[in-house]
């Protein structure tokens, strides 16, 4: 009988990721520059990303990761005293992850930044489930990233989620011009959460 013992997606070879990368790069250029198709076409959509066979490949994979510096420091919600100078994300939303926070400084300077809690931070990589399930989290896959949870919980909707405030409207169109999605914006609901894949 043949062996119909289930298989392993296959891994996304260094040419193909290489591709890819390429791919976004001069979408999100042309977007910017010409007016181009707009950079959330470039991400796929999340029922791909869970499947295993998108761009961003397998969950968990270190391969992935990278350590990008920021732009200002952000607060860990556990850890409010404590602050980094960089944080872990899947390599392929490096470049963009790190224009949103730039940009988030240029528009608000720290000062605003501290009083709006833009830099108390939820977290990005995280190689676990989603929350009361099974699936993997896009958080496993380091392509969301959540900001001052505290004040914008799972089930919080507007207007009771801070961020939902027309204070925060720079910002999330800071994010969306990076191609990413607010959970918040699209769904009201997770208003924490954005990330780089199409809800």
């Amino acid at each position: 009988m043949p062996d119909r013992t289930p298989q392993p997606p296959p891994r996304l070879s260094p040419r193909l990721r290489k591709q890819a990368l390429l791919l976004i790069a001069c979408v999100i250029s042309g977007s910017q520059l010409y007016g181009l198709k707009h950079p959330a076409s470039v991400w796929p959509a999340e029922r791909e990303v869970l499947s295993g066979h998108s761009i961003f490949g397998q969950p968990g994979d270190p391969a992935s990761l990278v350590t990008v510096p920021l732009p200002y420091p952000l607060r860990p919600s556990w850890s409010p005293d404590t602050e980094l100078a960089s944080i872990t994300c899947h390599r392929f939303i490096a470049v963009p992850l790190t224009r949103i926070f730039q940009r988030t400084l240029e528009h608000y300077g720290m000062e605003r930044i501290r009083e709006l809690r833009l830099d108390v931070y939820g977290g990005c990589f995280n190689n676990r489930p989603i929350r009361g399930g099974s699936r993997p989290s896009l958080h496993a896959w380091g392509i969301a990233i959540d900001m001052d949870p505290e004040r914008n919980t799972l089930y919080m909707s507007a207007p009771e989620a801070v961020f939902s405030g027309p204070e925060y409207d720079a910002f999330w169109s800071i994010v969306e011009k990076e191609g990413a999605f607010s959970l918040g914006r699209e769904r009201n609901y997770d208003w924490m959460h954005f990330q780089f894949a199409r809800p």
